[in-house]
């Protein structure tokens, strides 16, 4: 168990920091900007409305959807996974996850410096705070393993009474 634990704590580890490295790299370049101290002038580059109607429906999908592919990528594990399979699916899940909302943050961060359009700052202040939701879990990642194991004692038992019954069955 102890060895378990040790691949959990490095994978939850590398994970964190791929997490906060991510929040570290679109933070400080969102308060620049915000505190006019890094400027993005792009001769004739207005921010269409159309544009803008896309970019607000790629923010609103892309949310729900990363939160939900993440879900459906653990689902896809099976309860007979090992622990190595279980913890490649979600490290996988979780950098799927933050890439989707590292995109659509970016997105948002340059086209309020591009346009100063205050829908795109709301917006990238609603994905700062969707960061909060994915950050890497020790005790979801250890849920994940112990339900296989739980499920692969309830198969043994159900498998031993159906035996049990054929031999039943055999002997009357």
């Amino acid at each position: 168990m102890s060895e378990s634990k040790n691949i959990f704590d490095e994978t939850i580890s590398s994970l964190k920091l791929y997490y906060w490295f991510s929040i570290a790299a679109v933070v400080p370049l969102f308060l620049l900007l915000i505190s006019k101290v890094l400027t993005i002038k792009v001769e004739g580059a207005e921010v269409s409305v159309t544009l803008e109607r896309y970019a607000i429906v790629i923010t609103i999908l892309a949310i729900p959807a990363a939160l939900k592919l993440f879900a459906e990528i653990l689902k896809k594990t099976s309860p007979d996974s090992d622990n190595a399979t279980v913890i490649k699916r979600y490290k996988r899940a979780s950098v799927i996850r933050l890439l989707i909302i590292n995109a659509v943050t970016l997105m948002n961060i340059a086209l309020y410096a591009i346009s100063g359009n205050m829908n795109f700052f709301w917006f990238t202040i609603i994905l700062f705070i969707i960061y909060y939701f994915c950050r890497p879990s020790y005790p979801e990642l250890t849920g994940l393993t112990e339900k296989g194991e739980q499920k692969k004692p309830l198969r043994n038992e159900i498998q031993e009474i159906n035996k049990a019954n054929e031999a039943d069955e055999e002997n009357t």
